[in-house]
């Protein structure tokens, strides 16, 4: 590297690469199963509220993509029969989001798949591992 900028700016570009790299393996994994990974990172939060029904922003705040309008897609999931939306019985201005029986198989089904897609990491030792982890919490903190 001539410089400290070039070497950061490899960086960004290595994270970046990596980004779009993985997503695209991600969608390829997802598209037989018409769910996105927003779609799949919302039902992993639904249904991993043990039972409990969720509110639209406990989503907006657990869901990686931030960007995401989580009304439309809930609206979404509600047509695939993968969540119900119902009023919230202790604050009538919440809506309770909540996963389905299909949904729950969905996300069985697609979470297998990605399991074999995340194999791709292996490649790399449990200490690389957790270093890489620190390291890209440590860039987003």
């Amino acid at each position: 590297m001539k410089n400290k900028k070039d070497l950061y700016q490899n960086v960004a570009i290595n994270l970046l690469s990596t980004h779009s790299w993985y997503m695209h393996q991600l969608k390829t994994v997802l598209r037989p199963y018409d769910i996105s990974p927003v779609q799949y990172n919302v039902l992993r939060i639904i249904n991993g509220s043990k039972d409990r029904p969720v509110s639209a922003s406990y989503l907006k705040e657990q869901v990686i993509d931030k960007g995401s309008n989580i009304t439309r897609l809930i609206d979404k999931m509600e047509i695939k029969k993968w969540v119900t939306r119902c009023l919230c019985e202790t604050n009538r201005r919440q809506m309770d989001i909540d996963i389905t029986e299909s949904g729950k198989l969905v996300l069985i089904k697609v979470t297998k798949e990605i399991d074999e897609l995340i194999k791709v990491l292996y490649s790399i030792n449990e200490e690389e591992a957790i270093l890489i982890s620190r390291i890209l919490t440590k860039i987003r903190t």
